[in-house]
């Protein structure tokens, strides 16, 4: 008979901790997508936003996008397999969408876009784009939750978390090989349900109400060279979440999504200008609205569900945490019984 208790204790244990499998949201379905805006005036500083590329790290499609401008700075003709990092820097509005394609059994295919108006490429007197664009497909497996490359996981979605069980401190969100910078690992540092617990959120679409979802990871630092380049840094991501659809509402301007990493955006600050002079005015005012001061939403056919109530998620141990103490306490009246005999 202990034998058999110790088995369904051991069970029960074993249960309670193992990890739960990630959940897809129910709006995760073809055509699906959500834009997200930095919004930069005509009167803004040069130089306000950056965004580091990693030529050996682009697609064939992005690589052409960027061609023309770079054989014009650098006065040579330039490879996509170079060890090159190129600065841009966005002078006008930016967008960041991700669409979903298609889904298929397991399997979730997300195009990811970064578009970039009146774009300085490396020396402000030679390359301007009026407009350049960054894109991928990634494919997301929907069972863990990751992107996978080769069959192995790479990075965690930025734009949106399963509201059910939320990654939590220690969980991988980038895992990837940048060539020349060995293997970056970022981890998350932080989740939390009480940050702007007290405060509305505004954003370009809509305004949004407490309770929210903060995420928050680790810095990867870096030290890269090149022939003819040496670049430092490092590269984090936090942003906050809608509960009742896991939706990333906005991040932080120092934030880099994982998704742009892949893409070959190593490193990025993506102020929104007219947030953040929003956001001086509301602090002074002592008003209980607040911007973020990144990636802002813009955009999305999404349906929020605000009447539903949102309650953090627990861990699966609770559920087993019952019948756990019962058994425990059945079998220490049978030995005290046996003992006081």
């Amino acid at each position: 008979m202990r034998a058999k208790i110790m088995l369904v204790l051991l069970v029960l244990i074993f249960m309670g901790t193992t990890t739960v499998s990630a959940t897809a949201p129910a709006w995760l379905k073809p055509g699906a997508y959500v834009t997200y805006a930095v919004i930069v005036p005509k009167d803004a500083r040069f130089g306000t936003n950056s965004v580091m590329i990693k030529l050996d790290m682009l697609n064939g499609r992005s690589f052409e996008a960027l061609y023309p401008y770079l054989t014009r700075t650098m006065e040579r003709n330039v490879s996509r397999d170079e060890n090159y990092v190129t600065a841009l820097w966005p002078t006008g509005t930016s967008y960041l969408t991700f669409e979903v394609l298609s889904v298929d059994n397991d399997t979730a295919k997300i195009l990811v876009t970064l578009k970039l108006h009146d774009v300085v490429v490396e020396r402000p007197d030679l390359a301007n784009a009026s407009v350049l664009v960054l894109s991928e497909v990634l494919t997301l497996d929907l069972k863990s939750g990751m992107y996978v490359r080769n069959g192995m996981p790479v990075a965690r979605p930025s734009f949106f978390v399963d509201t059910s069980s939320p990654p939590g401190p220690g969980a991988v969100l980038l895992n990837v090989t940048v060539p020349e910078g060995g293997a970056w690992v970022m981890r998350i540092k932080n989740l939390s349900y009480s940050r702007y617990r007290d405060v509305e959120v505004l954003t370009h679409l809509r305004t949004f109400h407490p309770p929210f979802i903060y995420l928050e990871s680790d810095v990867v630092r870096f030290n890269l060279h090149g022939p003819d380049y040496s670049f430092s840094g490092g590269t984090g991501f936090s942003a906050l979440y809608d509960p009742s659809t896991g939706l990333m509402i906005a991040s932080d301007m120092f934030s880099t999504p994982p998704e742009l990493v892949l893409m070959g955006v190593i490193s990025s600050t993506m102020e929104d200008v007219n947030a953040s002079r929003a956001l001086r005015k509301l602090l002074a005012e002592g008003s209980n609205k607040r911007w973020l001061q990144g990636w802002n939403l813009f955009a999305t056919n999404v349906e929020f569900r605000d009447e539903n109530p949102f309650e953090r998620p627990r861990s699966p141990f609770v559920y087993y945490f019952v019948p756990l103490a019962i058994i425990a306490l059945a079998v220490g009246i049978r030995d005290f019984w046996r003992w006081v005999r």
